[in-house]
């Protein structure tokens, strides 16, 4: 907590600047020169710093206040406003927006419950509070006023002075007249904690209201204090220890020991400008500290502090002297952390609060704005940096070299540095120099050209007569031989005879090599050389060269996979694989036997792909520089950690062929600014989780009921899912890691569960997702630092696009409901209509049934009627053909002429012939058919009944049963009837004995075909039928035609007539 001054000798000074830097601030412009900067190099502390003001969304430069949330997010108090804070942007509350009381906000306090207190100040430029407390719900963002919140609050809301946390799930208030210590949690509620019955005073000579900020809250412990004069009460979880100060000007509190006394420094009227530091004993007595330096308070002893600020981890206290700096002390340091010329404005910098945050940061609020705070202990030692040494302005690091003895030596641009304990001495070169190897107890440089360097005295050697471009790497082979690796292509330097040899690359296996950045032996003993185009193996051709002087020679592999890499520098492990380190495309794990290859890049954790140097360590850990950090990669695991500036390193870019493993296992890494050195037993306790909060930001969707874009984010939060409607178009999602570093590093990942099989990689801490498909899926997002570490917070969003109410299961199901209702309905209001109509048809074919009876009644009486008509009409007609017959018979016995009597004859049988037919009408029960066999059965009988007298003839007749109708059974009658008249007149007259075959089959469906055959002499040879010229064949022919038939005649053995016939129905479809 802040602490504020009291008048003494500097009286003069310290009243115009309680009084006047606010103003003179208000109206001076302020800049944290170098935001980034660090504590020397030589520190066993590095400080990260960062001042966030205006220009960052704060609602003011003067910041009274501030807590972090459950969530992660930080909250300040201004005097404009409220700001919460991610790491990026701030969201402002104001009262004209989200109607809070006030908007100058002193105090901030949260509880167990998600619920932010707010303190408001008066107007002025003092801290006063005015008794006026809001509490939002963070989730929310609902705000209301404390006595609303809790109605039955055991205190008046104006009546609360002060408000704090003290490091545990409760929240202080600190209530006047009576004096009162309450604590309050949500899972408690109010409780009184101690009442403070020596200030219950009238005619306090001061505002009561200002004194809140001089208190001090820590872990369960409170310092509450009015004024030095009064009374002081140090309540702890157990206790409460009350002391009084006498004759002390400004008593400021530092902090607790770790046996947690009280550790207070002050000045007295007598020593205005020293401050004595004392401890405070359980019994409440105050003794002078004996061991500062135990608690690394000597350089506090002695000085005048304006002002000192207490942390509410109680474990670190902010030190500012305007005149001089600002000093961050905590247990086991003491450390400055921005110089007076740092900042502009600094004499009129003030101090409100220090808390720290989940990750370590300590925040301080000041009148120029928030500072952020890391400090982290340093396990990198530098060399040659710019901090170090002024020889070299340009302090790039290549080759370097230390022994056991702790000697450093490296290339720095165009000097060569070494350092010895704290000695420090350099050697100038014409030239940028790269490489640096010790052969055979010598250091030789390399750039342009080869030097051998004395460090003992400081001097090089050159050797002449270099072949070709920069030596970039060297190796040393045996005593005499070094082995040079250059821009383009190999060579040998003899130390012994002073003479360079180039070195071939085979033809065959590939094109020479440019930038060779490293030489090593393999498992078996083969030297390799690691060049930007490839890896090259030195082979012994066992021939001398006449060109050049020895017989060695470099071979390529060949690999396809190599060929398409630019390699910075590779490793094999013991197993044989390598680990290529590339310019851009990250880490690569490649085995040469099986051509297994597996990426490691910037989604795997690397903070870049352009990787420079790998060294081992003896833990399974590849170190390797890149061009952001060095990265510490365990090759078992693949996990990452990262280290950057901020972890101590001079800088966060190294260089390409600068590294150097010692062999007491010391690493040595080269960047723009000089060697950093490290043990990595150091870092065998580091963990690579990032244990930082991803939360949601804001969260906007597309409500399309509205039409309009609608923030949902208090919703998101409270519900913890997202639900679209169908006309839901797209939303927007916007999230933050809460590391609260520089945010230019973060990248960010998403995926959608259900629809997306990998990550979807983005750099920009916002979403918009749109036209998704209907159904559940769960939306995944993961953050990655700028070393490379991905959060292990992820945000796991459940996410439902729900249907159209028309392809919804209960409107599916109510559709097939309603359908198959409609069916059983209409089905049953059919069946009912059925049966009413069925009633109605069974009365009307009943009532039809009888008139039909009736009408069957009566027509069957008038057909048998008429049946009986015209069987009586036939009966008539066949009378009247046989009087007709008796008539002719009558006639023709009065005649004398045989031809008379013979036509008469003729006849007369063809008028029986048809009387016949009537016969068989009449006596037959249909009136309109015959049946046919039985007729020709008859005529045949009648026929031979008239003609046979003497010769016997037999008829043999070949009729199915069938009826014929009678327009068809007249003709066929009276052609038989002339077929047999003939045969008995004219057949027999030769043959002792007569024969007729008469058949009649059925040929298809109303076609016959009639065959008459006997046994007579037949028709003469001449005889044309169709010319015929007696009536009886005129007959036979006009009446086949009649019938739809044809005459045919024949002679084997007889006479033979064939006619094809058909009924009277085929006839008239014919026509």
């Amino acid at each position: 907590m802040t602490h504020f001054f009291q008048p003494g000798k500097r009286n003069t000074l310290l009243l115009f600047f309680r009084s006047s830097f606010l103003l003179v601030y208000v109206l001076t412009a302020h800049s944290l020169r170098g935001q980034s900067k660090f504590t020397p190099a030589t520190s066993v502390y590095t400080i990260t710093k960062r001042l966030l003001s205006i220009e960052n969304g704060l609602a003011s430069h003067e910041v009274f206040c501030g807590v972090q949330d459950a969530a992660g997010f930080m909250w300040f108090g201004t005097r404009n406003g409220l700001n919460r804070y991610d790491g990026k942007t701030c969201l402002l509350f104001t009262r004209q927006r989200n109607k809070l009381q006030d908007n100058k906000i002193v105090q901030l306090a949260k509880d167990d419950a998600n619920h932010l207190f707010i303190e408001y100040g008066s107007t002025g430029f003092q801290l006063i509070t005015n008794g006026k407390v809001d509490v939002m719900d963070i989730t929310t963002q609902e705000v209301k006023t404390l006595t609303a919140t809790y109605p039955n609050l055991p205190f008046k809301e104006q009546d609360v002075y002060w408000i704090a946390n003290d490091g545990t799930d409760e929240v202080s208030f600190l209530t006047a007249f009576p004096f009162r210590l309450w604590k309050y949690s949500a899972k408690t509620g109010f409780r009184l904690r101690y009442e403070m019955k020596d200030w219950n005073k009238t005619g306090l000579a001061f505002d009561y209201r200002t004194t809140g900020p001089v208190c001090s809250f820590t872990p369960e412990k409170a310092l509450l204090k009015l004024t030095n004069q009064e009374k002081q009460y140090l309540i702890t979880k157990d206790a409460v220890i009350g002391f009084r100060q006498h004759n002390v000007l400004r008593s400021l509190p530092v902090g607790f020991t770790d046996q947690n006394e009280l550790l207070i420094t002050y000045n007295t009227a007598t020593n205005v400008n020293e401050f004595a530091i004392d401890k405070l004993t359980p019994a409440g007595n105050l003794v002078p500290v004996a061991d500062l330096a135990k608690y690394n308070l000597n350089t506090v002893k002695g000085r005048y502090w304006y002002q000192v600020c207490v942390s509410t981890s109680g474990a670190a206290s902010m030190f500012y002297d305007a005149t001089d700096a600002l000093y961050l002390w905590h247990k086991h340091a003491f450390v400055k952390v921005i110089d007076k010329s740092e900042l502009k404005g600094f004499e009129n910098l003030f101090l409100y609060r220090l808390f720290l945050d989940a990750l370590g940061n300590q925040w301080l609020c000041t009148s120029h704005g928030v500072l952020q705070l890391t400090l982290k202990k340093n396990r990198f030692t530098p060399y040659f940096s710019s901090s170090q040494q002024s020889i070299q302005p340009n302090s790039q690091a290549r080759g370097i070299y230390a022994d056991r003895t702790g000697k450093v030596v490296a290339n720095i641009w165009m000097h060569t540095f070494s350092q010895q304990g704290g000695k420090i001495q350099a050697i100038a070169h014409d030239a940028i120099n790269y490489a640096l190897v010790e052969h055979h107890t010598a250091l030789y440089s390399g750039g342009y050209s080869l030097v051998l360097y004395d460090d003992v005295k400081n001097r090089v050697t050159n050797y002449s007569g270099g072949l070709g471009s920069e030596i970039w790497s060297m190796f040393s082979m045996n005593d005499s031989l070094l082995l040079l690796g250059r821009t383009t292509g190999f060579s040998l330097f003899n130390t012994n005879t002073h003479r360079f040899d180039s070195i071939p690359v085979v033809a065959a296996s590939g094109t020479e090599a440019r930038f060779v950045y490293r030489f090593f032996y393999d498992r078996t003993g083969i030297i390799w050389a690691i060049a930007e185009n490839g890896l090259y193996k030195l082979v012994a051709n066992h021939r001398l060269s006449a060109k050049t002087n020895h017989g060695w020679s470099m071979v390529k592999l060949q690999s396809p996979f190599l060929n398409g890499l630019s390699l910075l520098d590779a490793y094999q492990d013991s197993s044989g694989v390598f680990w290529l380190a590339t310019n851009g495309e990250g880490l690569y794990r490649w085995n040469p036997k099986t051509n297994a290859v597996r990426q490691f890049n910037i989604t795997a954790g690397f903070p870049s792909d352009v990787l420079y140097r790998i060294e081992p360590d003896s833990y399974e850990n590849l170190w390797i520089s890149s061009d952001y950090g060095l990265i510490c990669f365990n090759r078992n695991s693949f996990l990452v950690n990262t280290y950057t500036t901020i972890d101590g390193i001079s800088h966060n870019e190294f260089n390409r062929t600068s590294s150097f493993r010692a062999s007491d296992g010391r690493l040595f890494f080269g960047g723009l600014n000089g060697v950093n050195a490290f043990d990595p037993r150091d870092f065998r306790t580091d963990t690579n989780t990032l244990q930082v909060p991803l939360r949601v930001i804001a969260f906007n969707q597309f409500v399309g009921s509205k039409n309009e874009l609608i923030n949902k984010t208090a919703e998101l939060l409270k519900t913890a899912k997202i639900t679209l409607e169908p006309d839901d178009k797209f939303f927007t999602l916007d999230f933050q890691l809460l590391d609260f570093a520089t945010d230019e590093g973060h990248h960010y990942a998403y995926k959608i569960e259900g629809l997306d099989k990998n990550w979807n990689y983005i750099n920009e801490n916002s979403i918009r997702i749109s036209r998704l498909p209907y159904g559940n899926f769960t939306v995944h997002i993961k953050a990655q630092n700028r070393e490379g570490t991905w959060s292990r917070s992820q945000l796991i969003i459940p996410l439902s696009v729900l249907k159209p109410f028309y392809l919804q299961w209960w409107f599916v199901l109510t559709a097939v409901f309603l359908f198959f209702l409609a069916i059983y309905l209409l089905i049953h209001f059919r069946l009912q209509q059925l049966a009413r109509d069925k009633k109605k048809l069974e009365e009307t074919v009943n009532e039809r049934t009888t008139q039909l009876k009736q009408s069957l009644s009566e027509q069957s009486a008038l057909l048998l009627e008429k049946d009986v008509l015209m069987k009586e009409i036939h009966h008539r007609v066949k009378n009247n053909l046989q009087v007709i017959s008796g008539l002719l018979e009558l006639q023709s016995k009065g005649l004398t002429d045989e031809t008379a009597r013979e036509a008469l004859r003729e006849g007369q049988n063809r008028v029986r012939s048809i009387a016949l037919i009537h016969q068989n009408l009449y006596q037959y029960e249909n009136l309109s058919i015959i049946d046919l066999k039985r007729f020709v059965n008859d005529l045949s009988k009648q026929v031979q009944s008239v003609f046979q007298k003497q010769k016997p003839v037999t008829i043999t007749i070949l009729v199915p049963d069938l009826q014929l109708d009678i327009d068809s059974a007249v003709p066929l009658g009276l052609i038989l009837n002339e077929l047999l008249s003939n045969s008995f007149k004219y057949a027999f007259t030769r043959v002792p004995a007569g024969k007729i075959q008469l058949a009649i089959c059925v040929i298809s469906e109303g076609k016959y075909q009639l065959v008459y055959s006997d046994n007579g002499p037949g028709l003469p040879s001449d005889f044309n039928l169709t010319g015929a010229t007696t009536l009886g064949l005129q007959l036979v022919n006009d009446l086949s035609r009649q019938i739809g038939g044809k005459v045919q005649y024949s002679s084997k053995e007889g006479a033979t007539f064939t006619i094809n016939f058909t009924n009277r129905d085929v006839r008239k479809n014919e026509d």
